[in-house]
């Protein structure tokens, strides 16, 4: 199966998730998150807004901000890039981006993509052996290709989104851990 057959069949699998299964999965994800090391010993954190039936972070960035870390939130910046912005609350700086999906505000500054110790990495597929597949615009791929050797990727989804192999090609920048509901996987 070719990438673009491959997503179109996991994103119907996803979209058919009840909202009990996304919310219910999307808790037991983020209290797995918040017991790793890794992100106990993160300063500064790159995470998303879900979008549709993607893992529900939304309380997970709450708990960054509470816990007193930072919090960076991707913008579109182009057809191809994104970057990363802090905010300091879920209410505020926020506005409808690029495929409906709430955006820090063109206003604010980004950060260097250099100094983000934890990415939290949202897609449509993964593998065990790090590699992801997302909507393919390539945004996380170029963003992760900036990012310092020392910053920790973790790839976010369900059970259900991952294979023991998926389409991948050399550009793509592979993950160093996947957390699911079941499991915490480290490559």
């Amino acid at each position: 199966m070719d990438k673009s057959a491959f997503r179109k069949f996991i994103s119907d699998k996803r979209n058919k998730l009840s909202e009990e299964q996304v919310q219910g999965a999307s808790s037991i994800i983020s209290e797995r998150i918040k017991k790793l090391p890794v992100f106990n010993n993160s300063r500064l954190i790159l995470s998303y807004m879900p979008y549709g039936n993607e893992v529900n972070v939304l309380p997970l960035n709450k708990f960054i901000l509470e816990q007193g870390k930072e919090l960076c939130i991707p913008r579109v910046i182009s057809k191809t890039h994104m970057d990363a912005v802090k905010i300091k609350n879920m209410e505020e700086n926020l506005v409808e981006g690029h495929f409906g999906i709430l955006e820090p505000a063109s206003s604010l500054n980004p950060v260097n993509a250099e100094e983000i110790d934890l990415v939290l990495v949202p897609g449509l597929a993964f593998d065990l052996q790090g590699n992801r597949l997302g909507h393919g615009k390539g945004y996380y791929d170029r963003f992760l290709a900036n990012c310092s050797e020392k910053t920790f990727t973790i790839g976010v989804a369900y059970d259900l989104q991952v294979f023991d192999n998926i389409p991948h090609s050399p550009h793509d920048v592979k993950l160093k851990a996947l957390v699911t509901e079941s499991g915490y996987y480290i490559f």
